[in-house]
């Protein structure tokens, strides 16, 4: 593909043998040696060869010879045509300018390439001249193939019926002045269209009576129409019935149970699925759910949702006067928690009875695991959470709220940095205290430990799980809720 700064002529040619059939072979355009063009950075060369089509015709596209940036400036095409049965080529020089962009090859050769030598340079259309004289007609030289003087053709030679042939047997139909068919036109009958229908010819309409039928209204008086038949029994009875919930093998309504609205029930009932209910009750006498009741505690007895709780290690009234518990740094502590119904927990809380305000390091947390030793929740760094005190409850937020099954869960506790250890929190403990504590008493295969720690140590991040066989008791037993 040339550049579009280098101007292109369309060149055409048609070739035809003297009876007008079209001739075969090509047309070679040859350039000098080689062209260069200043404008577009190019070189150019090599000939053009265009092939005549299956009707005799080329069609090809070939740079302006006079284009500006040519080197050499107006060159000239050398054109070999070499066309079969022709007898020899023909070889003469043209130019194409790039005001003409259209050129026909008839228009610009030499009518005698054998003789003088020049080049035909096409140049742009000159002015309309005037009409010249009306010249005679001329004969008519054939007709649909007929030379001869006086022509007749025949109606099968323009593909048209003979006169003859129309309305006749084995010929063409013909219409009247109405548009159609003449009756003398048509077949007798004797064939398979229909000429009569019952006896009657035209535009025929055909009445109950004239197929042997009755009338719509006749017939609803002497026989029931489809799906009319009367119902001749119900459930074995006949006449006039009345059915009652036992002939149907049903329960009456002042004995089934209702699905909604208000009923009473009397007498002992029996359950094969225990019943449920979606609420808590709102009157002494209703049904209540399991997690109702470990939640309601009896008058007098504080639980952890008396004070805003989901669940507690223990009631705090029964922590230890005197002994907080200072924890080794890097040592993993475990508190059990027993949550009796399924909550969606946010917070680990822990009492501090008393703290300096400063020594914790950024590798303090607290979790939550579940009783397989799964950890389900962390805390942030306790050193940004747990501040001076000199008693206080601090809440520590999760940093993902976990929802929580009924079951046993630990709340993990990890300290670092202070030094000694007494500069750190003092977490408040059972009054059951000592190297057994009475805290962690339990029926062999239950819940592991309540109180309890990890046996590896120089932990500076809560593990992602642990295994419960890998825990010892606690001495102590640090007070934990979850909230």
């Amino acid at each position: 593909m040339l550049p579009e700064s280098i101007p292109t002529v369309r060149l055409t040619a048609h070739y035809l043998s003297l009876d007008g059939r079209p001739l075969s072979g090509n047309v070679e355009f040859q350039p000098p040696a080689l062209l260069t063009h200043s404008e577009a950075d190019l070189f150019v060369g090599g000939p053009t060869v265009a092939t005549l089509d299956a009707e005799g015709r080329i069609d090809v596209t070939l740079p302006a010879t006079d284009a500006e940036g040519w080197n050499p400036f107006g060159w000239t095409y050398s054109v070999t045509e070499r066309i079969a049965g022709v007898g020899r080529n023909r070889s003469y020089r043209i130019a194409l300018s790039a005001g003409v962009p259209e050129v026909d090859l008839a228009d610009i050769a030499p009518a005698d390439p054998a003789g003088t030598q020049y080049v035909t340079v096409p140049g742009p259309a000159g002015p309309q001249g005037e009409p010249g004289p009306q010249g005679p007609a001329g004969p008519v030289r054939s007709v649909n193939g007929h030379t001869e003087a006086d022509v007749v053709l025949t109606a099968a030679e323009v593909s048209a019926v003979p006169t003859a042939d129309a309305g006749r047997a084995g010929g063409i139909a013909q219409l009247d002045a109405t548009g159609k068919v003449p009756l003398t036109q048509l077949p007798d009958g004797t064939g398979e269209g229909v000429t009569s229908v019952n006896g009657q010819t035209g535009a025929v309409t055909i009445a109950a009576a004239d197929l042997g039928a009755l009338t719509p209204a006749a017939a609803d008086t002497r026989y029931l129409a489809i799906g009319g038949a009367p119902v001749t029994s119900v459930n074995g009875q006949t006449g006039a019935i009345t059915l009652t919930s036992g002939d149907l093998g049903a329960v009456s309504a002042d004995q089934a149970v209702l699905l909604s609205g208000a009923q009473t029930i009397a007498g002992a009932k029996t359950f094969s699925t225990v019943p449920t209910v979606s609420a808590d009750p709102a009157n002494g006498d209703q049904l209540v759910r399991r997690s109702y009741v470990d939640t309601v505690a009896s008058s007098g007895t504080w639980t952890p949702a008396s004070v805003g709780f989901k669940a507690w290690a223990f009631d705090p009234a029964a922590s230890s006067v005197i002994n907080p518990q200072y924890c080794i740094n890097g040592t993993v502590y475990l508190i059990g928690v027993p949550l009796t119904t399924a909550a969606t927990i946010t917070n680990v809380v822990f009492y501090v009875p008393g703290f300096v305000g400063t020594g914790l390091a950024p590798t303090s947390y607290a979790g939550l695991y579940t009783s397989a030793g799964a950890r389900v929740g962390v805390t942030g760094t306790l050193d940004k959470l747990i501040n001076k005190t000199e008693g206080a409850t601090f809440v520590l937020k999760l940093t993902t709220a976990y929802a929580a099954a009924a079951g046993n869960y630990w709340v993990a506790l990890l300290i670092n940095g202070p030094d000694p250890k007494t500069n750190g929190p003092a977490f408040m403990v059972g009054a059951s205290v000592g190297n057994y504590p009475g805290g962690s008493a339990r029926m062999p295969g239950a819940f592991f430990v309540r109180h309890a720690r990890l046996t590896i140590t120089g932990q500076t991040s809560l593990p992602v799980s642990f295994p419960p066989s890998n825990i010892i008791a606690d001495t102590n037993a640090i007070w934990a809720a979850v909230s």
